[in-house]
Order: C-alpha cells, then structure tokens, then sequence
C-alpha cells in the first residue's frame, strides 16, 4: 500500500502527464475530431516512455540534494539531466516504432513520420518544467518539515521548563504540609493523624500527575479541597472557605497546582497572621473563549507584596510558557480584600 507522500507523488504524476498525451494527439491529429488508432498509439507509448524519465529525473535530484549547493549549479543539472533524458527517452521512442514496423506493416508510415530527435525540443522543455516544479514543490515540503521540527522543538523545551518550575514549586508546598503536621502532632494527635490522610492524598496528586504540566480545574479543586482541610485543622474557626465553581470551568485545563498556589499564598500571607477570623473565596468560571480563576481574602497587602516571592513568581513563568500572552495573573488590594486572578483567554 502506498504511503500518503507516494500516493500524492503518483496522483501529481498522473495529472501532470494526461496533459501531455493529449498535447501530442492534437499534434498528431490530420482532420480533427478523427482520433486514429495509430495516433493514440503514438501519442500512449511516448508518454509511457517520458513518465519514467521524470522517476530518472527524480532519483537525480534526490541524490544529488545531499550536496548540491548554489543556483546556478542546480540549474545546470536541470538542463543537462533533463536534454539527456529527452534524447534517451525520444530514442527509445523512435527504436520502439521502428520494432512495431518490423512486425507490422502497417506501422511503417508511422515510424517514417517520425524522425529521430523530432521530439527531443518538447520533452526538453517538459522536462525542465517538471523539474522546476518538482524542487520548488520538494523545498517547501522541506521547508515544513524543518518548521514543524523547530516547532515540536520549542514545545519539547516549553515542556521541559515547564517540567523544571514544577520541580522547583512542589517541595515547597510538601515541606509546608509536612511542617503542619509535625507542629499538630504533639497538640491533637487525632487531628494529625487526619492530616496524614489528607497529606497522602496530597502526594498522591503529586505523584500521579507528576508528568503533567497542566491538569484540569476540577483536579485543582480536589487539592485545594484537600489543602484547605489541612489547614482548618490547624486554624480552626479562624478560616472560613467559600467558593463558586462554574460548572463548564471543571474541564478546562490550568498550570498545576496554581490553585492550590494562590490559596496557600492567601493563608500564608493573610489568614495565618492574624488571630480574628477571616474569610478565603475561591470563584472559577469559564465561557467559551475563557477561564477565570479568583482567589481573594479578607486583610490587607503587607510591605512586601507576596506576588514577588518565588512561588507567584513561579506560576507567572508557568503561565507564560503554557499560553503566552494569552494569561494574564494579578494580585491587587481592593476594598478590603486582597485579590489574586488568573485570566486565561482562547481556552479549548
């Protein structure tokens, strides 16, 4: 079976010479529309014989592009392989008619009606034409697949960055749940031993997923769920979760463990420095061309905005390397909240 290259190879061969047969019986054609057998037999047989010479000129080519340099130097090899060609192939012809006149008297005006080289000049200039066509033809699809090479390029370095950030974020977040439950363990050890559940469906999340950049909403959530179980234990009645969740926004993918990110870096940096009791909302919707992802808690930036530490710092670089300029990632203060939003456009 052929490939889908060799099919579309012969396709374009088929096309491009029924032309040319059709050329040489309007040549041959005395009182048109009197199609003679002799000259369908004339005009067929010559476009057998050239249709191989183009798989010679082929070959040429395809051998010689290794190593061949220059325009002038490519344009001497047309002209020289395609006249060569032209005479073998108007050869073969006036040697094929002249073998049939030798069986068949009937095919002697015919090989008499066609001198030797009679048809060189047109298969010449067929030739040349084909070969034009077939390394402009060949140049681009090299020029494809070299972009489509550069292209699987840049996204095998995009992964492997992306990869690497990931690396760099998730000991972070582990070291802080392991240090929660340590602080517990001595004040309720009912209480840390809920938290080991929790902290081992925690890394089992991180295990899993480990190879994948980007995990949907509705696989953040279950972390955040989890994170934010965590640390009611420890904070008690002092953290208060609300979230609404768009219900078309659970299968849109995002950078993992962004939500999870932006929730701890609201508890870090707000809940857990003050005694009063505060309230954390996570909103996501999404629309056909968007995810929006909120995060906010009650209190106030501090001096040094969290948004220049390395773990917000971290998810701007995943959020860029994933979807360029097409998210968008805030921390404000506004009114009494301290708000932190992901936009992310053109989502699938």
């Amino acid at each position: 079976m052929l490939s889908g290259k060799s099919a579309k190879f012969w396709l374009l061969q088929v096309l491009g010479w029924f032309p040319y047969l059709l050329l040489q019986l309007l040549f041959r054609v005395e009182d048109p529309p009197n199609f003679l057998f002799e000259h369908l037999l004339f005009a067929a047989s010559l476009t057998l014989l050239a249709l191989p010479g183009s798989l010679v000129l082929r070959a040429v080519y395809r051998t010689r592009s290794a190593w061949l340099g220059g325009e002038l130097k490519w344009l001497a090899l047309v002209v020289g392989v395609s006249l060569a060609v032209a005479l073998g192939v108007d050869l073969g012809h006036h040697t094929l008619l002249w073998s049939l006149a030798s069986l068949r008297k009937a095919f002697v005006p015919l090989a008499e009606d066609q001198p030797l080289f009679a048809r060189a000049p047109l298969l010449f200039i067929t030739y040349v034409t084909w070969s034009l066509l077939y390394l402009a033809l060949s140049r681009q699809e090299r020029l494809a697949r070299a972009e489509l090479s550069r292209q699987e390029l840049a996204v095998a370095l995009r992964e492997a960055e992306l990869q690497s950030l990931l690396a760099q974020l998730s000991p972070h977040f582990l070291f802080n749940a392991i240090n929660n439950i340590r602080a517990l363990i001595l004040k309720d050890a009912e209480s840390a031993r809920e938290m080991l559940g929790t902290f081992a469906d925690l890394l089992r999340y991180q295990i899993d997923s480990n190879k994948a950049a980007l995990v949907t909403v509705a696989d953040e959530l279950t972390v955040v769920h989890a994170y934010v179980a965590l640390m009611r234990l420890q904070l008690g009645k002092r953290l208060q979760y609300e979230e609404r969740i768009h219900g078309a926004s659970l299968s849109r993918m995002t950078p993992k463990l962004s939500l999870q990110l932006l929730v701890e870096n609201a508890v870090k940096h707000g809940l857990s420095r003050t005694s009063s009791p505060g309230v954390l909302r996570l909103e996501v919707d999404a629309g056909e061309s968007h995810l929006r992802m909120v995060v906010s808690n009650s209190g106030r930036l501090g001096d040094t905005p969290p948004e220049s530490g390395l773990g917000l710092l971290n998810l701007k670089k995943r959020l860029a390397l994933a979807y360029g300029d097409a998210a968008r990632f805030s921390l404000l203060q506004e009114g009494e909240w301290v708000v932190a939003r992901i936009n992310i456009e053109s989502t699938p």
